[in-house]
C-alpha cells in the first residue's frame, strides 16, 4: 500500500501528541511540520519545517494535512487544502463558528476528499466497553453529567478562553459532551440552559431530552479556581431501570483514565495505562482517517458531524 504523505500544522498538541501517535500508523509518512516559531526544534528524519502553512500546502508531495493550530486559523487552511485536493484531519472545533463550518461543508459537497475531526471520547476504552457490552441491555431513566475542571490560566493560549475565537466552555468542553451523548444515546433537544451572563461563562447547567427514548439528560459543567478544595472530575451517571452505571475520571492530569462502574463497583478499567488518556483515541481516529483515504469512504467523526455540533453550540450560546 502506498504511503500517505502528511503535513502537520501546530507545535503543541500537533507535535507533542499527534506526531507521537502518528508514528505508530505505518501507512502515514510525515514529511512536513509547520510552526510559527521553530526555534530549538530538532528536525526528525529529514522532515521539512515550514513557518508558513500556505507554503507547506504548496508542497505537491503532501496528500493529507493534520490541523492542530488555533480554531481561528482553521477556515483558511481548510479552504486551501480543499482547493489543493488535500485530505484533512482537524482538531476540534473545526472552525470558530457555525457560519464558518457551513462554508466548509458547502465546499466539500461532491468532493472526493476525506476528512475527520478529532473527537476522542467515544474511542476511550471505557466508553467502548459500555457501548458494546452494556448499553443495548439497559432501559435508561435519566443521565447526569458532572464535569469540573481546574485550569491554570497562565499556561493557556489566549484563544482557549474566548468563545468568539473558538474557545471557551462550549468549544473547549461541552462540544465533547454533545458528541459522546449523540454517539452513545442518539439525538436530543435542548430544554433549558442556565448560565451566568458573562460572554465566556465559567459554569453552565443544561437540560436535554433524548428524542427516541424521551429520558432527561442533565449536564453540569464548572471551571474551578485553583484555590478550590473541590476535586475535579468527569462523571457520566446513567440511571437505568435495574442498575446505575457511571463512566468516571479524575481530571487532575492527562494520564487520568476513565473507568466504568456498576452500582459503585468497578467493572472496567484500563490495565496499568499511564499514558495521556487521549493517546489511544487519537490513534484510533488517525487509523480511521487512513482507512477513509485508502478505502475511499467517509468515516465518523467528519466535518458534517462537526457541523451538527456547531449548530447545537450556536443554539446554546445564543440562549
Amino acid at each position: 500500500m502506498k504511503k500517505i504523505n502528511v503535513g502537520i500544522i501546530g507545535k503543541n498538541f500537533g507535535y507533542k501528541l499527534i506526531f507521537t501517535v502518528i508514528q505508530r500508523v505505518k501507512e502515514f509518512n510525515t514529511i512536513a511540520f509547520c510552526f510559527k516559531n521553530p526555534s530549538n526544534f530538532k528536525t526528525v528524519n529529514k522532515i521539512k519545517i515550514y513557518t508558513d502553512w500556505k507554503k507547506m500546502l504548496s508542497n505537491k508531495k503532501i496528500n493529507a494535512v493534520i490541523i492542530s493550530s488555533p480554531p481561528e486559523t482553521h477556515l483558511e487552511i481548510i479552504k486551501t487544502a480543499i482547493k489543493k485536493k488535500i485530505h484533512i484531519f482537524c482538531e476540534k472545533p473545526v472552525t470558530k463558528s457555525y457560519k464558518q463550518v457551513i462554508q466548509v461543508t458547502n465546499l466539500l459537497k461532491n468532493k472526493k476528499l476525506f476528512h475527520m475531526v478529532n473527537y476522542e471520547f467515544p474511542k476511550i476504552a471505557a466508553f467502548k466497553f459500555f457501548k458494546k457490552n452494556i448499553l443495548k441491555k439497559i432501559y435508561i431513566k435519566k443521565i447526569q453529567i458532572n464535569w469540573t475542571i481546574k485550569i491554570s490560566q497562565q499556561k493557556r493560549s489566549s484563544w482557549k478562553n474566548s468563545h468568539n475565537r473558538g474557545g471557551g466552555i462550549f468549544y473547549n468542553y461541552i462540544c465533547h459532551s454533545i458528541y459522546y451523548l449523540e454517539d452513545l444515546f442518539g439525538d436530543f433537544v435542548i430544554e433549558k440552559l442556565d448560565k451566568n451572563r458573562k460572554k465566556n461563562p465559567s459554569s453552565i447547567k443544561i437540560k436535554l431530552r433524548n428524542i427516541k427514548k424521551n429520558f432527561i439528560i442533565y449536564v453540569n459543567f464548572k471551571i474551578l479556581s485553583l484555590k478550590s478544595k473541590q476535586k475535579p472530575i468527569h462523571q457520566i451517571k446513567i440511571f437505568s431501570k435495574k442498575n446505575n452505571f457511571e463512566l468516571f475520571s479524575k481530571t487532575e492530569s492527562l494520564s487520568d483514565q476513565f473507568i466504568l462502574k456498576k452500582s459503585n463497583k468497578v467493572i472496567f478499567k484500563p490495565i496499568n495505562d499511564k499514558k495521556d488518556f487521549r493517546f489511544y483515541p487519537v490513534f484510533t481516529n488517525l487509523k480511521n482517517f487512513q482507512k477513509s483515504i485508502n478505502e475511499k469512504k467517509l468515516l465518523k467523526p467528519n466535518f458534517f458531524d462537526a457541523k451538527k455540533i456547531h449548530f447545537i453550540i450556536n443554539e446554546l450560546s445564543s440562549i
